[in-house]
């Protein structure tokens, strides 16, 4: 039997599977578990891949150890999505953080990866941890210059992801970050997302003074070559601690300080689609 996710009827992905072990519909989307042949487990959410327990890591050590290096002394996170729980797993590795708040609209998700997806999801029952299940527009409104780092680790635009790439939420984001905080979010694929890449950074650059597009290669996203934007008043990824980044990376599969680096590179063609400054 094989998996298969098409992108836009422009290509698609297959993936061979020995069986289906978890089907439900939520409130919210239809999620499935299947069993793969090469990569694990994989998490489905309306049909679109999510995550696969051999090829996690890259996405999660990206989205979180890029900006956490960068700032100075973080201690207190948000995700808004992530229900998987990878990125709190590789937040708590660094030993400044005092408080992780994961904000899922879907509890579901949550349930099903701490049943399927164990090595994601065992830290959301750290005593740092704090589960949300709400919208994050509504959980934004409640804060105020409070945390040092928000990630928007969202599925694509699409269903209840729609809201997470637009203007208005980025300056709820805003608002609940400190003046020196820092925002990543996941950013698509340049080769079939170009018009929500180019949308979403122009709207993050009408909100922060800095926007930084960075890659990731996750074997299982469109095209395997993806995207993350971050965006800061006061930093630029670029200068971070890069001795913090070398011991934080002796935990990680493919974070390291020159990743981090070599991440910022962005080929001509992307630089024309995001909007960075």
């Amino acid at each position: 039997m094989w998996f298969v996710e098409n992108y836009d009827d422009k290509a698609s992905l297959g993936l061979k599977i020995k069986q289906k072990i978890h089907e439900e519909q939520s409130p919210f989307q239809k999620i499935e578990v299947y069993e793969t042949q090469f990569f694990g487990n994989l998490l489905t959410l309306d049909g679109l891949v999510m995550l696969t327990e051999k090829d996690e890591f890259i996405y999660h050590e990206m989205i979180t150890h890029v900006p956490l290096c960068t700032l100075k002394n973080p201690e207190r996170v948000l995700v808004v999505g992530g229900g998987d729980g990878g990125a709190i797993r590789e937040i708590l590795k660094h030993n400044s953080i005092k408080e992780a708040v994961l904000c899922e609209i879907d509890e579901r998700v949550v349930r099903v990866c701490q049943k399927y997806f164990p090595g994601t999801s065992a830290m959301l029952e750290d005593e740092r941890v704090t589960l949300a299940f709400e919208d994050g527009f509504k959980f934004l409104d409640k804060y105020e210059n409070y945390f040092d780092l928000i990630i928007t680790d969202s599925s694509d635009p699409v269903g209840p992801g729609v809201a997470l790439f637009k203007e208005d939420y980025y300056r709820l984001v805003k608002k609940a970050l400190k003046p020196e905080g820092i925002m990543v979010s996941q950013s698509e694929s340049p080769w079939y997302y170009e018009d929500t890449m180019n949308s979403m950074t122009s709207a993050m650059a009408e909100v922060f003074e800095h926007v930084e597009t960075y890659i990731a290669m996750v074997t299982l996203y469109p095209s395997g070559f993806w995207t993350i934007t971050a965006a800061s008043d006061k930093h630029t990824l670029h200068d971070f601690d890069h001795q913090r980044a070398l011991e934080v990376s002796q935990t990680c599969k493919y974070y390291n300080p020159e990743l981090h680096k070599g991440a910022l590179a962005l080929p001509n063609f992307v630089k024309k689609i995001v909007k960075n400054k």
